[in-house]
């Protein structure tokens, strides 16, 4: 059995550790910027003379009278002779008979008057410039 002279060995069933040291790990994450854009929007203003050629209708009505007797038959059309219309007008007058009588003729010229026409206007674009830039 053991030794008599040997101390009496005790027995521990609490072990208590302390630690000395310990390592720990971390991650972190970090935006870096590489590289930087920069947009540059600009509007140019352009005067531009618009021009064109304005055409003016002017018209111009005569009364010519007539007072002469067509035939029954007679065909009160309107027609055109060179740049003028016309357009006759019948009128029925009652005597024992009806006779029809032209009565006057409408006449219409049409006139057109041409002037220049100018006018500035400013007309507007936009561009836009990217530029890349490293840091």
């Amino acid at each position: 059995m053991g030794n008599k002279n040997a101390p009496l060995a005790e027995k521990i069933d609490d072990v208590v550790s302390m630690p000395l040291a310990e390592e720990q790990a971390h991650i972190t994450k970090q935006r870096k910027v590489d590289s930087r854009i920069s947009l540059t929007r600009s509007t140019h203003h352009v005067e531009k003379l618009l021009e064109t050629e304005l055409a003016r209708e002017n018209v111009e009505i005569e009364h010519v009278a007539k007072n002469y007797q067509v035939a029954d038959d007679y065909s009160a059309e309107i027609r055109q002779e060179g740049d003028v219309l016309i357009i006759p007008v019948i009128e029925e007058q009652v005597e024992i008979i009806t006779k029809k009588v032209l009565k006057e003729e409408i006449h219409i010229r049409k006139h057109v008057n041409k002037e220049e026409f100018q006018q500035k206007v400013t007309l507007r674009n936009q561009e836009v410039k990217i530029t890349k830039q490293k840091p």
